[in-house]
This record gives structure tokens, C-alpha cells and sequence, in this order.
């Protein structure tokens, strides 16, 4: 169909949708509907020192990680241990 080409160009042409996103973070829609997106390779790329502060505010434990070794946030290691967040590093 012809007019899903204009569409999608038109899309890219005005960083619409996906398009609005950098290269390196676009899921192609059929990957995410059936939900084989790689978050922690998606989160690498991002990832940046911001204002989050507890746990349910991160989306993996990658991010968890981060945030403790590269951000100071000792405060999402409660027991210490190295392993912050424990709900999503288990």
C-alpha cells in the first residue's frame, strides 16, 4: 500500500513517532508488540546520573546498578551488600 510509505516518510521527514526517538533506542513496532525488546540494552544507552532516588523509581536493575556505582546513591543498598534494589537484581 502506497499510502503507508508516504506515511512512514512523511514520519521521518517530521521525527515523528519512533522517528522522534535517536537511532540507537528505535524498536521496531513488531519487536515491541511482542515484547522481545532488550531493556537493559536500551537503558545503556540513556542511562544518566538524574533525580531519581529510590527503587520503584528505577526500571531495571541495570539502571539500579548504575545509579549506585556512578550516582552516590548508596541509599538503594539498604543492607549493604553491593546489590541495590534487591526487588529487581534478585
Amino acid at each position: 500500500d502506497k499510502t503507508l510509505f508516504a506515511l512512514e516518510k512523511e514520519a521521518r521527514e517530521n521525527q515523528l513517532g519512533l522517528w522522534a526517538l535517536p537511532e540507537t533506542q528505535r524498536i521496531p513496532p513488531w519487536e515491541w508488540r511482542r515484547g522481545k525488546r532488550n531493556k537493559e540494552k536500551n537503558l545503556s544507552v540513556s542511562l544518566e546520573c538524574k533525580n531519581k532516588t529510590t527503587c520503584r523509581e528505577m526500571q531495571s536493575c541495570v539502571e539500579a546498578k548504575f545509579y549506585l556505582k556512578n550516582c552516590g546513591l548508596t541509599r538503594i543498598d539498604g543492607d549493604r551488600d553491593g546489590i541495590p534494589c534487591e526487588s529487581l537484581c534478585r
